[in-house]
């Protein structure tokens, strides 16, 4: 026999799900599920089943919920299973054996997971606590506070085993299953900022940066037009990471950019004339001193009567310094 909280109320047993008649009882069978072995009174039930004020006979409905449910369980076998609905004065127990409630084993497999320890064991642990839900919780319930409250505390358990999961899956380097499990559920909880946070980084990782800050500015408009408030520091560091993540990437590639043809002011260009050599010489006479200064590739070179000449042209125009042939 299993009870399940994390979707429709139901309990099912080898033969198929119980019926459990309307929605009144249904949400006291789940408001004993969510405190198992322990006493529920009397009022908290009357509280929880009507959201404005209770009816006269409040109390009447309620015992006669519990008396129908008690019957039900009994005929599909629940003693075998160690479970049992007594009354206690002006409050109900039900005893059983709290592994076949969902949402304890749920609970369970969370707690054992470790994302960042034991990724690998952690991955199946959380698709297997992950696998239980069915639906929203609580679902089938009267529509009150105190059940809007549990199915929201709930739902953030969830949240938390999915953030769990992307966090195992980007340990192992996985961050393309991350990405995934981590889409649907930022789709829809975009105000989320843990959960919008990992998946970023999830999407940085997988080379779509323009993705990731595109979901941190989404979500820093969404804060402040429905809040008022700017990201916190989850959501901030993730973007800040990225950032700096980014940079040094293009740092890298820069320092190891090859350098361009172009040389500095005086330095030669192969295949052609260098500025400022004389205009009648060739390609073979850039070595000759007197022309830069520097010998050519082939080391020593000999001069002409108008490498001479051109030599001492240029001594004259550099002032009459008397060194013919100095380094410009």
């Amino acid at each position: 026999m299993e009870f399940s909280l994390l979707g429709p109320i139901a309990v099912s047993t080898g033969s198929g799900e119980l019926s459990l008649g309307p929605a009144k009882r249904r949400s006291v069978l789940a408001l004993l599920l969510l405190q198992p072995n322990t006493t529920v009174p009397l009022e908290q039930l009357i509280d929880s089943l009507w959201e404005d004020e209770p009816p006269e006979h409040a109390r009447t409905v309620v015992q006669g919920h519990v008396s129908r449910l008690r019957a039900t369980l009994a005929e599909a076998g629940a003693e075998a299973y160690g479970i049992e609905l007594t009354t206690h004065g002006s409050a109900y127990l039900l005893r059983m054996p709290e592994e076949l409630i969902d949402a304890h084993r749920f609970g369970e497999l969370v707690t054992l997971a470790r994302p960042e320890a034991a990724p690998a064991d952690a991955v199946p642990l959380l698709r297997e606590a992950l696998g239980l839900w069915r639906g929203p919780a609580l679902t089938g319930t009267v529509t009150s506070p105190p059940f809007a409250a549990a199915a929201h505390a709930l739902e953030e358990r969830r949240l938390t085993a999915v953030e769990a999961l992307g966090r195992a899956h980007g340990t192992l380097g996985e961050h393309e299953q991350a990405a995934a499990i981590l889409y649907s559920a930022a789709v829809n909880h975009p105000l989320r900022e843990g959960l919008i946070a990992g998946l970023m980084r999830a999407l940085f990782r997988t080379g779509r940066q323009s993705d990731a800050l595109e979901w941190f500015h989404r979500t820093r408009r969404l804060l402040n037009e429905e809040l008022g408030v700017d990201p916190g520091e989850r959501l901030r560091g993730a973007y800040e990471e990225i950032l700096r993540a980014e940079a040094a990437d293009g740092g890298r590639k820069g320092a190891t950019k090859p350098a361009g043809g172009a040389r500095g002011a005086g330095g030669a260009t192969s295949g052609g004339t260098r500025p400022g050599a004389h205009p009648g010489r060739g390609a073979g006479t850039e070595g000759v001193p007197g022309a830069d200064g520097a010998p050519g590739a082939g080391g020593m070179a000999t001069r002409g009567a108008d490498g001479a000449a051109a030599s001492a042209a240029d001594g004259g125009a550099r002032g009459g310094s008397g060194r013919a042939g100095a380094a410009p």
